[in-house]
């Protein structure tokens, strides 16, 4: 994961967050997932082979995982997304079937120590008596990118070439997304969530972003830390400790100062824009060496623990420049704006 995935990660860790975000999401904020109602379970790292002429696994990670009782018992993953990944369909596919296969291999296996199945029989060569039922699986894409909406395919139909004829014979399976960019309220949220969608949603727009900041004053007038480190880290803006607030003995941040104060920088092109000169340069040296060892971007992303957006920007100016040039390339992405 990058780094702003890794905010994400951890923000959700807390039930309150991650019941939130499902009962947003799925249920327009009905109550449906209380916190309390939540289990752990491990998330899932699934091996996907090896990158073509490397030794370099792939390993592809529901980012998170809990365990809800209701009437039936749901597994609910949470897939955190700050880019559109054009084959998230199929992504999302596999990593539900390759969790059903998972609890058929569990069952099989347990049938197996406890040899509770006849041999030669269908349900000894199935791995699993005809009664026995697996537990659901929900996947929720939550994207926050804060460039433009989502424009990638949210079904499996929308990414095959295909007579209209055979679409009936051709299995869909479809996306559980989430797109703040497709609401103009957030009102189903009760956590910093609502916060981050919002300056996501009404960065651009700052007399909008404004107008949202003071009908919600004390929200953003007294901000968490666990929140503002989320912003800064998604939404990409800036909020300065002179504008913390101690309340109760807890860390709290008034955003709606530091947008008074002009002090919110907003939502920039990647972070690029807005590294120091100094840092920007060091990026740029560790991509070149990337680049001269024939790294493709994504790995590049990956190694550095950077957003895939901010290395393309990167490796177009070295294009640009036609060399590995350090000073030239940060004059050309300083250039760029």
């Amino acid at each position: 994961m990058g780094k702003s995935d890794e905010y994400q990660f951890d923000y959700l860790e807390d039930n309150f967050r991650f019941a939130d975000q499902v009962n947003g999401a799925l249920f327009q904020g009905k109550q449906v997932v209380k916190p309390d109602e939540l289990y752990p379970a491990d998330s899932q790292v699934i091996y996907l082979g090896k990158e073509a002429g490397t030794r370099k696994s792939f390993k592809a990670v529901i980012d998170k995982c809990r365990i809800w009782h209701g009437k039936l018992i749901h597994i609910l993953a949470v897939e955190n997304q700050s880019y559109v990944d054009y084959h998230m369909v199929l992504r999302n596919m596999l990593l539900e079937s390759l969790s059903y296969h998972k609890q058929w291999k569990q069952k099989k296996a347990r049938h197996e120590r406890e040899h509770d199945l006849k041999g030669g029989t269908d349900e000894f060569l199935s791995g699993m008596t005809r009664d026995e039922k697996f537990l659901p699986v929900i996947s929720l894409v939550v994207y926050y990118g804060p460039e433009h909406p989502w424009n990638g395919a949210r079904c499996l139909h929308d990414l095959l070439e295909m007579d209209d004829d055979l679409s009936r014979f051709v299995s869909n399976y479809r996306l559980n997304l989430y797109d703040c960019h497709e609401h103009d309220t957030f009102d189903e949220y009760r956590t910093g969530l609502r916060q981050l969608f919002e300056v996501i949603r009404y960065g651009k727009d700052k007399e909008k972003l404004r107008k949202v900041m003071e009908e919600n004053k004390e929200a953003y007038g007294r901000m968490d830390s666990d929140t503002r480190e989320l912003l800064e880290a998604v939404a990409k803006v800036r909020i300065k400790e002179e504008d913390l607030v101690m309340e109760n003995g807890e860390k709290k941040y008034d955003l709606c100062k530091a947008f008074v104060d002009m002090k919110l920088e907003g939502i920039q092109e990647g972070k690029i824009a807005g590294k120091i000169e100094g840092s920007l340069e060091r990026l740029v040296k560790a991509v070149c060496i990337k680049l001269s060892k024939n790294k493709p971007e994504a790995v590049i992303a990956e190694e550095l623990e950077e957003e895939i957006e901010e290395i393309r920007k990167v490796i177009e100016a070295q294009q640009k420049v036609g060399s590995y040039d350090v000073e030239q390339i940060c004059r050309a992405l300083t250039d760029a704006g």
